[in-house]
Parts: structure tokens; C-alpha cells; sequence
């Protein structure tokens, strides 16, 4: 630093720095030309932007930014300025991206130490006082998106080795309907921005070439499964577990036909330990603008198996399963129920269907009976299996981002947490598993055996 700008200010001296650095560019040196990335750093528009003080949404003056740029800057990246809006930002080392949710702080946490309240009747069920998912409570969240009700059961045809020779007749309303039995809501704290029509456009990444980011638009909705308070779904007729099914079909269907949605999620978090932060058992559902990079890397993967086979990697992958027998755990004609030959968790359970599917919101309402005859079944497995502990259940339909959906094969992984994640999984992202998946495989037909010993396969 020379003497007289030692104990110059902060400000000055970066100015001095950047006159130089000009000055430099305009004359190279002999060595080689300059480093585009280092340019960057004295790039007009990265500076604006990492003066933004979110917490005032205005920018830090310490810079002297042209006022006609600043304003440009900011219309084009509202949502680094906006602490209500979700945006997302790309790790340019692993090439990821980053989901930012101001508001999922704010969302309450019945698992929290706190006095709890007793049940009391209300209808044909059981509520918890003060509970915003139990029937009587629908004040307490936003309105109704889509209702089921059940009703009497119907007898259908069925093909042969269906699991149900009746299922229930279902009134469904988009909007609320009295006596509901599966409500879908959106979610007060959502983790992304609600889209509109004039946000859609701009969901695209930053011209920085270091610090990418751009606006994350689409729908966070609540899946509320049941209108009495139950917290585990393995105490559920599959009657409502085929009501919910349902649900997700409806509203994936939904999500996938609004413009600017490129992936959609069902998932359930049943327990704090799974994330959970309501008693109430619910399952929910994000769309987004964004395809995270495992979605990206997979259908890839997908694609280019099918380019060079013919065939989906999923169904080649299910048919090596079958023949392979040690992983298997049930069968249907229509579904199986298996442990992956490279389960990431301990004691993990995929269900997926015997024929090619690759939309799970294409199943129609007979197929739908039949699997949730089979998850009824295999959420009492983990909880039998488990007793007590938490557990998620991750719902994997053809992204509506996919541009050769006919290579990918819908699944449903379920899973326990038993293990945590330490230093070497967070910084690798290599899970380590201690249960190999043909031990867990073996265990869960032990469990069926003795739950109905005529519906578990005969080898193992």
C-alpha cells in the first residue's frame, strides 16, 4: 500500500484499486490477458448487488452507483431485495442450487416443549383442541383448494390379483366441502414465492457469473389426511390412504398443466426427527420453477438408458430386482415393494408399479385402490419394524421439465430415520448405511409373514 493512502478510507482505497485495475485492462500486461472472473470483481452490476441490505431493502450508498443503474439492477432482481420472496442460488463448485424461504421460520412447531391439550369428540372422530388440520378448525388455515369425502363402498370390477373387490365412492369438491375427509390447503409458510404470471417470465438466473440466483415461483400446499387428529398414517384404512392418493393425483395434475412449473414433489415428513412440525398427520406438495440438480442428473441418466437400450432404466432396473429375489419384499400384479440393491437409508422401502408408468398422476382410480392397499401394508411394516421412530416418504413423478418422460419410471421411496447424517455425508454427499438393503429386505417379510402369511412371497 504506498504511504499516503494508508490511512485513507475503505471506500477510497477500493476506488484507487479499481482505477488501477482500469488503467491495467487498458494496457495489459505482456504475461497473458486478464482473468475474466477476476474482472468480476470490479463488474458494475456485482457490486450493486452485494450492497443489498435486506434488511432496510435499500442499498448501501458507500458505493457511487449511476442512479439509472441501480434502478435497472433492482427491477430485474426484485427478489434479492424482497425478505418475503423465495429465490434460489446456484454453489458454483457443486453446481446445486439453494432454495431461500425467509418466511418457513415463522411456521409453528407443535413439537416444541409445551402443556398439551386433551382430545374431545367432535362427530364420528377425534379432534385436539387447538389444532389447525382438525375438522372444525379450517378457519385457521387458508381455504380449501380441493376436498375428498368417502362414501359407501362401491363394488367395481377389478382384474385378476387386484387387492380390493370394492372401494369407496368419493366426492370430490375443488374448494371446501361440509364432512370432508382430505383436505388439501396452501401452506401458510411457504418455502417458495406463489407464482404469477408476471414472475414466471423472470425465472431465470442472473447474468453473475459468480453468484447466480433467480426467483423461485410456483405452490407450497398442505395435504391434511385425515379430518380426526391421528398423527401416524400405519392406524389409517386404506380407504383413506386411497382418498389421499387421490389427492396427490388431483393437484400433481393441477400443478403440471400451470406454465413455468418444471418440478413437482409429494412428500411426507411424519415426526420431528423427519421434519415434521405438526402433530397432525399431512403430507405436502411443492412445484417450483426450479429443477434441483439430483432431478436434472437423473432424468439425464434416464435418457440416455433409454437412448442406448430402448428401454427405462427404472423398469430394467425393477426386472433385475425380481429375478435377483433377495431384495424383494411383496408382490402384486400391479406393484412391488422392494429394498433398492443401493438403498441410501436404513431399512428403505420402494414401491413402483410391475408395468411402465411414468406418471403417477395417470393412474386411474382402480389402480390408485390397489396401491394404497400396498402402502397401507408397507407403512405398518416400517412402524412395526421401527416402532416409534419418524419417518418420510418421498412420491418421484416424471418432472413436468422432462423432455423424454417415457424414460423415466415413477417410484415411492419410504424410509425410517435411524441414522443421522455426520461430517463425512454433508461433505461428500455419500450416505453411509449400516443395514444392507437384503437384511431389511428379509426383516419386512418376517413382519408380513406374520401380518397375513398368504400375501408374502414364499422365498427368502
Amino acid at each position: 500500500m504506498k504511504p499516503e493512502t494508508a490511512n485513507s478510507s475503505a471506500p477510497d482505497q477500493v476506488r484507487e484499486a479499481e482505477l488501477g485495475f482500469a488503467a491495467n485492462r487498458k494496457t495489459p500486461k505482456t504475461d497473458g490477458p486478464i482473468d475474466m472472473d477476476t474482472r468480476l470483481s470490479t463488474d458494475e452490476k456485482t457490486r450493486v448487488m452485494l450492497s443489498v441490505r435486506r434488511s432496510s431493502r435499500k442499498l448501501d450508498k458507500r458505493w457511487d452507483v449511476d442512479p439509472d443503474t441501480q434502478d435497472q439492477l433492482l427491477a430485474e432482481h426484485t427478489w434479492l431485495t424482497d425478505e418475503s420472496a423465495s429465490h434460489s442460488r446456484r454453489d458454483q463448485l457443486t453446481g446445486g442450487w439453494t432454495i431461500y424461504a425467509p418466511s418457513r421460520d415463522q411456521r409453528p412447531n407443535e413439537y416444541a416443549p409445551a402443556p398439551s391439550m386433551p382430545p374431545v369428540a367432535l362427530g364420528n372422530g377425534q379432534i385436539q383442541v387447538g389444532c389447525p388440520f382438525c375438522a372444525g378448525s379450517e378457519q385457521q388455515t387458508p381455504e380449501a383448494v380441493w376436498t375428498g369425502r368417502l362414501g359407501d363402498l362401491t363394488a367395481v370390477p377389478t382384474d385378476q390379483g387386484a387387492d380390493r373387490f370394492a372401494r369407496p365412492a368419493v366426492s370430490v369438491c375443488y374448494g371446501e366441502q361440509p364432512g370432508w375427509d382430505v383436505r388439501v390447503v396452501p401452506n401458510k409458510f411457504p418455502a417458495i414465492t406463489a407464482i404469477d404470471p408476471n414472475l414466471a417470465s423472470l425465472a431465470e438466473t442472473s447474468t453473475d457469473q459468480l453468484f447466480p440466483s433467480a426467483p423461485v415461483v410456483g405452490g407450497h400446499e398442505v395435504i391434511i389426511e385425515s379430518s380426526g387428529h391421528a398423527e401416524n398414517m400405519a392406524s389409517f384404512d386404506p380407504a383413506l390412504v386411497y382418498l389421499t392418493l387421490v389427492a396427490y393425483r388431483e393437484r400433481i395434475r393441477h400443478w403440471a398443466s400451470v406454465d413455468g412449473i418444471r418440478y413437482i414433489s409429494v412428500f411426507k415428513n411424519c415426526g420431528p426427527e423427519a421434519g415434521a412440525s405438526l402433530h397432525h398427520s399431512h403430507s405436502q406438495l411443492i412445484a417450483t420453477s426450479l429443477l434441483p440438480q439430483a432431478a436434472r442428473v437423473t432424468l439425464a441418466r434416464c435418457e440416455t438408458h433409454r437412448a442406448r437400450t430402448g428401454s427405462s432404466l427404472g423398469c430394467d432396473l425393477l426386472r433385475a430386482e425380481c429375478e435377483q429375489k433377495s431384495r424383494l419384499i411383496d408382490r402384486t400384479d400391479s406393484f412391488v415393494a422392494y429394498s433398492p440393491f443401493a438403498s441410501r437409508f436404513p431399512g428403505m422401502i420402494r414401491v413402483t408399479s410391475m408395468g411402465h408408468q411414468s406418471h403417477f398422476e395417470n393412474f386411474d382410480d382402480a389402480t390408485l385402490d390397489r396401491l394404497a392397499s400396498l402402502l397401507t401394508r408397507v407403512i405398518y411394516w416400517v412402524d412395526q419394524a421401527f416402532p416409534g421412530k419418524a419417518y418420510n416418504y418421498l412420491l418421484h413423478t416424471c418432472p413436468p421439465a422432462a423432455s423424454q418422460p417415457e424414460a423415466f419410471q415413477w417410484w415411492l421411496d419410504i424410509f425410517p430415520r435411524i441414522n443421522k447424517a455426520a461430517g463425512f455425508e454433508w461433505s461428500s454427499d455419500c450416505m453411509i448405511n449400516s443395514m444392507l438393503p437384503e437384511v431389511a429386505a428379509a426383516n419386512y417379510r418376517r413382519i408380513a409373514r406374520k401380518d397375513d402369511p398368504r400375501r408374502v412371497l414364499a422365498f427368502g
